[in-house]
């Protein structure tokens, strides 16, 4: 008899935590909204053409300080 109270409230108790477990887990996923995908600024090839422009410059730009002190 003892069993089977035991086994009983072992059983209850898994129905609850699924229970609520898949309540919440249903709450948390309206919660989100849509899935929006988003693309990386290095896939965008005129992003890369302003970083190569940009980087071009600033070695132009060091190379020209670098000079200039070893001048002094």
């Amino acid at each position: 008899m003892r069993l089977i109270i035991f086994v009983a409230v072992i059983v209850g108790i898994a129905v609850i935590f699924g229970a609520v477990y898949g309540i919440s887990a249903l709450l948390e996923k309206k919660k989100r909204g849509p899935v929006m995908k988003t693309t990386a600024p290095d896939d965008d090839p005129e992003f890369l053409r302003n970083l190569a422009r940009k980087l071009e410059e600033q070695d132009d730009d060091s190379e020209a300080d670098d000079e200039s002190k070893d001048d002094k």
